[in-house]
């Protein structure tokens, strides 16, 4: 049960900064390039970068995990809202702009998870040198 309250308190925390995001970012206008569901995805991918190496170091008790990364992540970051502006894109015969969606989420998105990562992993090295050698 306690799982449950985790992911749902953290997904109504992310649905919320998900739609303040994507709002401050576009104001409503899906008929452009769709930034805020981009800015929300790589956003989104950066914080499971550093989520991963926190968990994975345990820095966070594992409860937390539910809440942050299946809740708040989950919610915060939809893969039906980028397919549905990607989608929209080419029905509008935007096909450069709906591949560069396509190119942008996936690559940056890799990429900013691998940088979350590896900035989270070189700062609990050098400040937290005892936990990451499991001492």
């Amino acid at each position: 049960m306690l799982k449950l309250l985790f992911v749902g308190i953290g997904g109504a925390l992310g649905a919320v900064l998900r739609y303040e995001l994507d709002n401050l970012i576009m104001g409503g206008d899906l008929h452009t390039f769709p930034w805020g569901t981009l800015a929300v995805n790589l956003v989104g991918c950066f914080i499971i970068g550093i989520s991963y190496k926190v968990f994975y170091y345990e820095l966070l008790h594992a409860h937390l995990k539910n809440l942050i990364i299946t809740g708040f992540l989950g919610a915060l970051t939809t893969f039906s809202s980028y397919s549905y502006a990607t989608l929209m894109l080419f029905e509008q015969g935007r096909m450069n702009l709906g591949l560069a969606n396509l190119l942008f989420n996936n690559v940056f998105g890799i990429f900013f998870a691998f940088l979350g990562s590896r900035l989270t992993g070189d700062i609990i090295n050098k400040y937290f040198k005892k936990v990451s050698e499991g001492g």
